[in-house]
């Protein structure tokens, strides 16, 4: 821990007495360097540990990783800024996503988007993947690569753009990899502008996914070929 430079001589003289203050007890030298010999500093590259409660007025600032054991209480609330735009319209890999984060294309989206494999180290993560525009009238997927062990389950509400149909809710397959994305499809996972699809990691190798998504028209069927247990 970094210390502040040591006072050499041996007594600091005394100080006099002004407008009646207490100033002419001599102040040894070791005393001083006692009190405000050890602190934590902003420049100190070493580990700092702090044993009581710490609390920060002012602005804080992190630039590295910070690990909560406790409950935290946010008065004013969060923000997770943690937003990625797609600025094509070609395959997304996703798989180095290591945070909370939500992933939106306003773009015609129409290569697959390939997710990170859940580990017991993720578990509580969460991905919001959102259509922003229309996504592509041809098939791909969303989803897990096909040679890991991750799986998902949970459940695909449709909708339709033109309200010629009510919602259908349908349960995601067994051990499926992926989603089937085609925004024209009537029987596969939406797409279309305001589809949201989310990511909770539970465990190694679990995923929840809890989608609402759209179709651009046409009387919503969604079946079972919406999920598949092939992966990307």
């Amino acid at each position: 821990m970094a210390r502040t430079a040591k006072i050499t001589n041996a007594n600091v003289p005394p100080r006099k007495n002004t407008a009646g203050l207490v100033g002419n007890t001599p102040v040894r030298a070791q005393d001083f360097n006692d009190l405000v010999g050890d602190y934590i500093s902003s420049s100190d590259a070493s580990a700092q540990s702090v044993a009581s409660a710490l609390t920060v007025t002012g602005a804080a600032s992190l630039s590295s990783t910070l690990a909560v054991t406790g409950i935290s209480t946010f008065t004013a609330g969060s923000i997770n800024s943690n937003v990625i735009t797609q600025s094509g319209t070609a395959a997304e890999d996703l798989t180095s996503v290591a945070a909370d984060t939500v992933w939106i294309a306003s773009t015609t989206q129409a290569g697959d988007i390939t997710l990170p494999q859940a580990t017991a180290a993720n578990a509580g993560m969460k991905i919001k993947i959102v259509a922003g525009a229309d996504w592509s009238g041809t098939q791909f997927k969303l989803g897990f690569a096909n040679g890991g062990s991750t799986v998902m389950f949970g459940t695909l509400t449709v909708l339709t753009h033109d309200a010629n149909s009510a919602a259908v809710g349908f349960k995601v397959t067994d051990n499926a990899k992926a989603l089937v994305i085609d925004s024209a499809d009537i029987n596969l996972a939406g797409g279309a502008k305001g589809s949201v699809y989310n990511f909770t990691y539970i465990s190694a190798n679990l995923v929840l996914v809890e989608a609402v998504s759209y179709i651009t028209t046409g009387t919503v069927a969604t079946n079972a070929s919406a999920s598949v247990t092939a992966g990307i």
